[in-house]
C-alpha cells in the first residue's frame, strides 16, 4: 500500500474563503481580496451565482491575476495592437474604470477539478493540463474544498527536507 497522502489531507476547506456573486462589482472583489491577503490566507474568492437558487453553485473564481489583468483588460488590448503609447494616468483610470464591471466578467471559470480520494499525483497532473494554481477539491458531487500549488510545494518541502 502506498504511504502517499491524498488530496483531502492537503485541501483547505471552503469555509476559509470568501464568496462573492458574480453580479457584485469588481470594486467588492478588490476590498474582499484585500482582507483574504490581510488574513493570510489563500487569495481566491469563490463566485456564486446570483439568484438564491444558485447560491451555492460555484460559478468561478477570482485571484488578484483576474483582478489585475481584469481590470487593466481593455486597455493592454489596445496597446497590444498599437504599440507603445502614452502611460501616463492610464493605471489609475483603468483600474477605476474597471472597478464598476462585474466579477462575472472577470473571474476564471472552473477548468478542472480533482476528487478529494485522489493522490497528490493527479492535482500535479491536472494543474500542469490546465496551468492553473489551484483545483477544487470534490467528494461525490460536492465541492468541499481547493487545493493549491502552494499546499503542494509545502508537502514536497516536507518530503526533501525531512532531516
Amino acid at each position: 500500500m502506498s504511504s502517499e497522502r491524498l488530496i483531502k489531507d492537503f485541501m483547505c476547506p471552503l469555509d476559509r474563503y470568501y464568496y462573492i456573486k458574480q453580479e457584485e462589482p469588481v470594486q467588492e472583489a478588490v476590498r474582499l481580496m484585500g482582507r483574504t491577503v490581510g488574513e493570510g490566507s489563500h487569495p481566491c474568492l469563490i463566485v456564486v451565482g446570483e439568484e438564491p437558487s444558485e447560491k451555492d453553485i460555484i460559478k468561478g473564481f477570482v485571484t488578484p491575476t483576474e483582478l489585475v489583468f481584469g481590470l487593466a483588460g481593455h486597455f493592454l488590448k489596445g496597446a497590444q495592437k498599437s504599440g507603445p503609447i502614452f502611460w501616463e494616468g492610464q493605471f489609475e483610470a483603468e483600474c477605476l474604470d474597471g472597478a464598476k464591471k462585474h466579477v462575472g466578467e472577470i473571474m476564471f471559470p472552473i477548468k478542472a477539478c480533482v476528487r478529494d480520494t485522489e493522490m497528490l499525483m493527479e492535482a500535479v497532473f491536472l494543474l500542469n493540463k490546465y496551468q492553473v494554481d489551484f483545483l477544487p477539491v470534490v467528494k461525490e458531487e460536492d465541492v468541499v474544498g481547493m487545493i493549491h500549488l502552494e499546499d503542494i510545494m509545502r508537502e514536497i518541502e516536507r518530503m526533501v527536507l525531512k532531516d
